[in-house]
């Protein structure tokens, strides 16, 4: 069955779901701001139910799609004499053409939908960081992962503390987990690194990449081999030829992108006695590839639009979907988001079961059952080889999802972040 865009929001939009979570936090529903697209762009809507929604919506000439905004101090407005945006979700918007390395275009120049759905991966990577350190380095539990309808991912923080972020507390955020490249454009920045360190996170980085390299075939190819050693940059320096070798062509006589990346590991390990900092180089470069780069307009600004989860993408004709957040390395986009051209429902409730912002009563349970699981292995806090970061076969299949090995529990008390305002404050 297909489906267009108006009857896909006249007839299957959750719109009771989406007004359900929009205000989980307590605010009232004709204090956020929605903006509708079709023929026009229209601004500062405001409703008061899920009806009036949906009957904004479909009665919209060639309604195409629709944002969400801030929460305004009265009914949105567009002079600040009136009402003003005081409150926001904290969002983030990952997008793939970001990362330069990642082919995205067919024979002809064009965007590959093939291309952005092998590429999953990066996204899976991005969301599982964001999620990791939006709870380790600011507490925010209540977090939701939106497949972007093509080539990208969404999360969305739903936390009251978040919410009352002004747009310096967001600004900072937005710094302290970006993705940066150094001076030279081709690895992480070491204050990339120092984050990475600090929330040790380092093994996790080694098994994404990893996951990359298996689900992408990231290294299959011999110039994504000769891009990755060239970013290394390791063979100018003469006094490591003998441990290094000619790692270029070594690598081009691999039989596939896990075996040169296994012999990359084991280089750089030969060279870590004569010079240690190679560790660093080699993790600096795999955060190149894994580190989410994020959009900062999207979180920075406390009056920024948003298109809302679960709207239809006007070019891939694909719903926004949520993601399951526990397994979001399983999803697949070509299977698994409901698509327009060929509507099938069973999608769509799978999707719906995850649409809500996980709390504090979801966080208990998944700990939990994380605890009743044996073998478990964290990831130590102390330093460890290179080498043992990597396996020495690796199973396709696996990847690292959040239920899988969960952070530590803290026992002791964790300090509140500066950039978090407590209760009471704006």
């Amino acid at each position: 069955m297909q489906a267009t865009a108006a009857e896909y929001y006249a007839h299957l939009f959750p719109y009771k779901q989406l007004c359900e979570l929009l205000t989980c936090s307590g605010d009232e529903l004709s204090s956020i701001e929605f903006a509708l697209e079709g023929e026009v762009y229209k601004r500062y809507v405001s409703v008061r139910t899920a009806a009036e929604l949906k009957a904004a919506v479909t009665n919209f000439p060639g309604i195409k799609t629709l944002h969400f905004g801030a929460v305004y101090s009265g009914k949105p407005s567009s002079s600040a004499r009136i009402s003003a945006p005081v409150r926001r979700v904290l969002s983030f918007d990952v997008d793939l053409t970001d990362k330069a390395w990642i082919p995205l275009k067919d024979s002809r120049g064009a965007l590959s939908m093939p291309q952005c759905d092998k590429a999953w991966p990066v996204c899976a990577a991005s969301a599982d960081i964001l999620k990791r350190l939006l709870e380790e380095a600011f507490g925010f539990t209540r977090v939701l992962v939106v497949y972007s309808g093509r080539r990208g991912v969404h999360v969305h923080v739903f936390d009251d503390a978040a919410m009352r972020l002004g747009n310096e507390g967001r600004a900072a955020i937005v710094s302290y987990i970006n993705g940066n490249l150094g001076t030279d454009q081709n690895r992480a920045a070491s204050g990339v690194h120092l984050v990475m360190k600090m929330h040790n996170m380092r093994r996790w980085v080694y098994l994404w990449f990893t996951e990359l390299v298996t689900r992408m075939g990231l290294l299959d190819g011999l110039d994504a081999r000769m891009a990755f050693v060239e970013r290394l940059d390791l063979e100018k320096y003469a006094f490591l030829r003998q441990e290094l070798g000619s790692l270029a062509d070594e690598v081009m006589d691999k039989e596939d992108g896990q075996d040169a990346w296994r012999h990359i590991v084991a280089k750089v390990s030969a060279a870590k006695p004569k010079a240690p900092w190679v560790l660093e180089r080699l993790d600096c470069t795999l955060l190149a590839y894994v580190w989410p780069v994020l959009d900062g307009n999207v979180t920075r600004d406390v009056g920024h639009l948003t298109k809302v989860p679960f709207a239809c993408h006007a070019t891939a004709r694909r719903v926004a979907c949520a993601v399951d957040l526990a397994n979001v390395w399983d999803f697949r986009p070509g299977l698994d988001a409901p698509a327009m051209d060929d509507w099938d429902q069973s999608r769509m409730d799978r999707a719906l079961r995850h649409f809500h912002a996980r709390g504090d009563k979801e966080e208990a349970e998944a700990e939990a059952e994380a605890e009743a699981e044996e073998g478990e292995a964290e990831p130590p806090a102390t330093p460890c080889d290179v080498e043992d970061l990597v396996p020495a076969t690796t199973n396709k299949r696996s990847a690292p999802v959040n239920g899988s090995a969960p952070p530590r529990k803290l026992t002791w008390k964790r300090k509140s972040s500066p950039l978090v305002p407590t209760a009471g404050q704006n």
